[in-house]
């Protein structure tokens, strides 16, 4: 009976160690750059000063005349309801991560006019005002920061907003802000930004051993800097090949925030292929796509883009520029809602822009270039940096 016994236990704890292995390697998997099979960089398309006049034009005809009124909040028409949802509890904390990328690695990517594209990391160090390079860099990002402090109360400060901007924006420094929040700061009573605007990618994983993971048909991500690439190499003639570290799949991200603490998360993308980001969505959370998962997005300004005499402008995504810009910055999102509502508490016009308003705004414009998406599991809207005090 003994010797029975003994090998009972001495199964179960292999089979234990056998579990604790198969979990070490999914970790390992979501902890550290993936193998991917398959994969494709979609690149954002740039206006015409044509197409862009247009858009305008568009934006004119309908500032401040929200969606005509439907029955019910329609989530690819905006979804708000004109009503604020709940606020961040008693003592909750503002958090964001903020991701934008203009100067990518080598040229070949970059968000940029022609004559503005560099090799280097930071042209910005390297050239004045004066010289078209020194804009080839991303506004969107910054424009994001400028709305949480300016319009939603975040503190202006590194320890609540996190901005990785071109050649900052890289694997092992995301993944370890992210762990950091999740693992030290964040609580339940939180709330927390995820802001990107770049490339995106498709793809499909495989483990180490090369073999395809079948957990969805096409996985989406977005493109980030390099882990690896080396200036130096690249300006003395060697090609740039993108490694595993050049993405962060959508898989990756939702296990890296599985355990956050708090679900009051807003995520905004404005990438290619961004509806594919969905597998993102949980109860609290809210979702601003720029596009659809088969749809490539616009920039609005490419970095060097001559607006004026001696006028240049950094790199904004078509989405964003309307959606944070324009709804958010210049409030223009201020009671855009489905629903009509204009004498409800609150007011439509409350000088807040909720994240579904200024999504609604922006989505009535660029709608003709391309279709953004809404995930909206947030009860009524989220107004950022809500808290009674």
């Amino acid at each position: 009976m003994k010797k029975t016994m003994i090998a009972m236990l001495a199964f179960a704890f292999l089979l234990g160690a056998m579990g604790v292995s198969a979990q070490g390697k999914k970790d390992s998997k979501f902890n550290k750059p993936s193998q991917a099979k398959n994969v494709q960089v979609f690149k954002k398309k740039a206006l015409t000063e044509n197409e862009k006049k247009s858009v305008d034009e568009l934006e004119k005809a309908i500032k401040g005349k929200p969606a005509k009124p439907t029955p019910t909040p329609d989530p690819t028409a905006g979804g708000a309801t004109g009503t604020v949802g709940d606020p961040i509890p008693a003592g909750g904390e503002k958090y964001a991560i903020l991701i934008g990328l203009a100067n990518y690695p080598g040229t070949v990517n970059d968000l940029c006019v022609a004559a503005a594209k560099t090799g280097y990391d930071y042209p910005e160090e390297r050239f004045t005002e004066n010289e078209l390079p020194y804009y080839c860099k991303d506004e969107d990002a910054l424009n994001m920061k400028k709305a949480l402090v300016d319009k939603y109360g975040y503190k202006n400060d590194r320890q609540h907003i996190f901005i990785f901007s071109d050649a900052n924006a890289k694997y092992d420094s995301i993944k370890a802000k992210v762990d950091e929040l999740i693992q030290t700061r964040l609580t339940e009573n939180d709330e927390l930004v995820f802001f990107f605007s770049g490339h995106g990618t498709t793809g499909i994983y495989t483990d180490d051993a090369g073999n395809t993971i079948n957990d969805e048909s096409l996985d989406e991500g977005i493109v980030i800097y390099d882990q690896s690439y080396d200036e130096a190499a690249f300006l003395n003639g060697v090609s740039y090949t993108p490694s595993d570290a050049s993405y962060i799949w959508d898989d990756q991200l939702k296990e890296w925030l599985s355990n956050s603490p708090t679900s009051r998360i807003f995520f905004g993308f404005d990438t290619c292929k961004a509806g594919g980001m969905n597998d993102l969505q949980s109860d609290g959370r809210v979702l601003a796509m720029s596009s659809t998962e088969t749809q490539n997005s616009w920039t609005y300004y490419l970095g060097g883009t001559q607006t004026d005499t001696n006028v240049f402008q950094e790199s904004e995504g078509l989405f964003a520029h309307y959606f944070v810009k324009r709804a958010m910055i210049d409030g223009l999102g201020d009671g855009f809602n489905p629903l009509g509502r204009r004498s409800v508490n609150p007011p439509k016009y409350d000088g807040k822009v909720a994240i579904e308003e200024a999504f609604n705004y922006a989505c009535s414009i660029v709608k003709t270039k391309q279709i953004p998406v809404l995930n909206d599991k947030f009860f009524n809207d989220l107004l950022l940096g809500y808290q009674i005090n």
